[in-house]
């Protein structure tokens, strides 16, 4: 999951929510940042809780073999990354009360009053992801093109990760199906552990 994914896993903890946005930005033993404030510890602990759980979801492992079998090879668990993300945003009032704009507003209130104690490399992407826009990307299939563009871009070699959207509008229901299933689960095994944090 990317940025939308990890803020609809928080979102009924909004002490949780900065913490797991930049979560990304934190890299080893936990150890080596207990001078941060306990809630934004705990975000970042639900951070690598979702990504541990994604990684082993059956799920989205059927996904991404799916993008393998299209020839899509090194790439094709960030891009399941990102599709689910896409099918959250597509499927938002399935999921939320709050219309998407109302929760990309709470997402950043949340977030910037936590800014001071970020990482400075997330608040430089943070700041990016709000100025131009990036999660509103993921209401439509422009900007998943975009999106797509932008992450195939920014990796270190040469990759398909562009041609990953066209598979999935392709064989939508296939993909849907198992994003569907995904997110029930991991919304319930997180509601789980914040229980524990």
């Amino acid at each position: 999951m990317n940025f939308l994914g990890h803020a609809y896993i928080a979102r009924k903890h909004p002490e949780l929510i900065a913490g797991n946005f930049g979560g990304d930005s934190y890299k080893g033993n936990l150890n080596k940042f207990d001078f941060l404030p306990k809630h934004i510890l705990d975000g970042i602990k639900l951070h690598r809780f979702i990504d541990n759980f994604t990684d082993h979801s059956p799920h989205i492992l059927a996904a991404g073999k799916h993008l393998q079998s299209k020839g899509i090879q090194k790439i094709a668990f960030i891009a399941t990354d990102i599709l689910v993300d896409y099918y959250l945003a597509e499927n938002w009032s399935d999921f939320s009360d709050m219309t998407y704009d109302e929760f990309l507003n709470y997402v950043y209130q949340y977030t910037d009053e936590n800014l001071h104690h970020l990482d400075d490399e997330f608040d430089q992407l943070y700041y990016r992801v709000k100025k131009y826009g990036w999660m509103k990307d993921y209401e439509s299939e422009k900007g998943m093109r975009k999106i797509f563009r932008q992450f195939s871009r920014r990796i270190g070699f040469e990759n398909k990760l562009k041609e990953c959207f066209e598979i999935y509008l392709n064989e939508k229901k296939t993909f849907d199906e198992h994003f569907k299933h995904f997110l029930v689960e991991i919304d319930q095994a997180s509601i789980e552990f914040i229980s524990t944090l």
